[in-house]
């Protein structure tokens, strides 16, 4: 198999690992890519980007209310 931040994967593919990516692990090495968006159009000073583990993504949310989701666009 394959480690990734301290976890064996074994060969094959990898839907979703516990940090979010998909992976292809082979013998000779393990090629991975982002499940996630990081998002860069936003107030910055009004808002705060937290990222959502369970959905693979980030969400921008106020920085008074983090209850309250704000639109942003993802790169």
């Amino acid at each position: 198999g394959c480690m990734l931040n301290g976890k064996l994967y074994p060969f094959g593919h990898i839907e979703r690992t516990e940090d979010c990516y998909t992976c292809t692990c082979s013998e000779s090495r393990m090629e991975c890519c982002s499940l996630f968006h990081t998002p860069v159009s936003y107030d910055k000073k009004k808002c705060k980007v937290v990222f959502n583990k369970r959905l693979c993504d980030y969400d921008v949310v106020h920085n008074k209310d983090p209850q309250r989701s704000v639109f942003a666009t993802p790169v």
